[in-house]
């Protein structure tokens, strides 16, 4: 059927089924599904590649925690819009508890980890709403997260249907959260990485493989010791069991050999192609991260001095943030913000990450208290202390000795207080005449 067909009868897509279940998954048949470009799940190296095989490569295991533990660790902030579009001058407000423990049998972190891995592995982040208050109408109070493995989307007279499995119970769509990676024009569900990069993990999975069976079932001695002549199988098993006791073990590693005249000892090196297959694993291992937007260095690869995710730790959290973590995040939080009413909205702050040692932030927050961009409470803010009610602690103006610019140009302290900056009776600063000019002190004076 073609695809103008296709999508005049219905349209399904079910991407990453059959590699969870380890088949070939429903699409076999059905005119109208769209079967994954790996639908073997072998590639080019000729090894199963799938989310289990993937993950057995540390790599992508690193890939995969660090995202997850670093984006179920940012709080969910929740804000009223107040203007056609957010901006800063919209307020926060008390997050609801959908958003505080939105699952019912593991806590937020928890849940937001696996809608990470879920994201990575096969591309799309799936909540069902369980809950709501008030009826099937009311707002969403409790939610549980979906393996999109399991889902199939489909698109009947124009409506999106979500099914558990590949023909089972029909899921609402108004339930579904659904939020998908990478996708092309008129997709229903988001490409799957594993599928777009079988090739890109087949080759390090199949390197993985290889490097088992070199040091599993090759044959690697150190050396070679020969005699001009021969010897029996007894006297063989004792020079062998000689030369251990002398030389075996970490204690004896360095110790120098003494051969007669006879004997001749060769040592064995690595081989071009076991040098090159280590050189392999490495490149897998950047490319596999740079493929999840990783720095080399949170992976266990060597740290890059001076590239481009920086050259010191704050600069290099900073690229990660920006252009890796965010588009992560971001869809955490459309997903939580399609939990909550019209007109609010969820966003986790990224910058929180940005944080670094106790004098280097005394000095950012000084600055920005100088030029006057800050107040006292937006710098409690950023040291992470609970904000004050005191006088001028929401003023944006740096202290003049004790006392707050705007303080003392609303009347100060006032003239009885006959403290500087307080105003007298005429409406000139204590200390001087009417018209400002500094008053004559007294007889005897100072």
């Amino acid at each position: 059927m073609t695809v103008v067909g296709r999508r005049a009868q219905r349209i399904s897509q079910e991407r990453g089924f059959p590699i969870s279940q380890g088949g070939w998954g429903s699409y076999i048949g059905d005119p109208a599904a769209i079967p994954p470009p790996s639908a073997s799940q072998y590639g080019t190296a000729g090894v199963v590649v799938n989310e289990r095989t993937v993950l057995s490569l540390m790599v992508v295991a690193s890939c995969i925690r660090v995202l997850g533990d670093t984006s179920s660790g940012l709080e969910p902030h929740v804000y009223r819009q107040t203007g056609s579009r957010r901006g800063p001058e919209d307020k926060e407000v008390d997050p609801p508890p959908v958003i505080v423990e939105p699952y019912a049998d593991m806590d937020r972190q928890d849940g937001d980890f696996r809608r990470i891995a879920s994201l990575c592995l096969n591309g799309n982040m799936m909540s069902h709403v369980v809950d709501r208050a008030g009826g099937k109408n009311g707002n969403p109070t409790q939610v549980e997260v979906l393996n999109p493995s399991i889902i199939k989307v489909e698109l009947v007279n124009g409506q999106k249907i979500y099914r558990l499995g590949a023909a089972g119970q029909i899921i609402p769509a108004q339930d579904m959260i659904h939020k998908p990676w990478m996708s092309l024009g008129g997709g229903l569900v988001g490409l799957n990485p594993i599928e777009l990069g079988v090739n890109g993990f087949g080759i390090p999975i199949a390197a993985e493989q290889y490097a088992a069976r070199y040091f599993s079932q090759g044959m690697h001695p150190s050396g070679i010791l020969s005699l001009e002549k021969p010897l029996r199988p007894e006297d063989s098993k004792r020079v062998k069991e000689e030369l251990f006791t002398k030389h075996g073990g970490l204690a004896q590693s360095h110790t120098p050999i003494v051969l007669d005249a006879l004997a001749k000892w060769q040592q064995i090196s690595i081989t071009p192609e076991t040098a090159q297959l280590l050189q392999s694993r490495s490149f897998s291992r950047g490319e596999i991260a740079g493929f999840y937007g990783m720095p080399p260095f949170l992976v266990g690869d060597a740290p890059d001095q001076g590239g481009p995710w920086g050259k010191g730790l704050q600069e290099t959290v900073m690229a990660f943030a920006m252009f890796s973590l965010q588009g992560y995040t971001g869809r955490l939080d459309r997903g939580d913000t399609d939990l909550l009413p019209a007109g609010y909205y969820c966003k986790r702050r990224v910058k929180d990450l940005f944080k670094t040692n106790d004098q280097v932030l005394g000095t950012f927050v000084s600055m920005l208290r100088q030029a006057a961009i800050a107040s006292p409470n937006d710098a409690r803010e950023i040291v992470g202390l609970p904000k004050v009610t005191e006088p001028g602690s929401d003023s944006i103006f740096g202290p003049v000795n004790s006392a707050h610019a705007d303080f003392l140009a609303a009347g100060g302290y006032g003239a009885e207080s006959g403290l500087p900056g307080s105003i007298n009776e005429k409406g000139s600063p204590v200390g001087t005449t009417e018209g400002g000019a500094p008053a004559t002190p007294p007889e005897g004076g100072q």
